[in-house]
């Protein structure tokens, strides 16, 4: 006598039936995943793409700034008694504190200045080039004056 008994009912039967019935289904779908695949390339963008896309998406122009030496300043809060703070590539940034290739900012109300070069909020400059980029391109605000 075995230690596992089966016992055989309409509803096992069924029931592997079904999954007879699923796996060969799902047959055609596996055995084309590789032509499919070929079809559709990978979803995945290498990194390359993804920084052009990043760039995309700022508004940047590609190959203007080096990312080398670029410095970007996405925010700022400035504090009367307190330490300020600042956004630069990303991270946070107390006032006094060091950043790499570009020393300690020093935090004003409108802008930071970085390596003796003043940075506005949504700007990014080249610290070797000196180039600068805005968030916005050139001519994308317009004012209408009021008579």
């Amino acid at each position: 006598m075995s230690s596992f008994e089966f016992p055989l009912t309409t509803h096992s039967v069924a029931a592997l039936g079904r999954m007879l019935a699923l796996s060969l289904l799902l047959l055609p779908v596996t055995a084309g995943a590789q032509t499919s695949q070929e079809r559709l390339g990978t979803l995945l963008f290498s990194p390359e793409e993804r920084a052009l896309i990043v760039v995309a998406r700022r508004g940047e122009q590609p190959g203007a700034i080096s990312s080398g030496t670029a410095v970007s300043l996405t925010g700022l809060v400035k504090r009367g008694g307190q330490k300020s703070t600042a956004w630069i590539n990303g991270q946070t940034v107390a006032e006094g504190q060091g950043i790499p290739a570009a020393g300690v900012p020093v935090i004003s109300t409108n802008s930071v200045t970085i390596d003796g070069q003043p940075v506005r909020v949504r700007e990014t400059l080249d610290l070797e080039s000196g180039a600068r980029t805005d968030a916005l391109p050139q001519g994308a605000v317009s004012v209408r004056r009021q008579k």
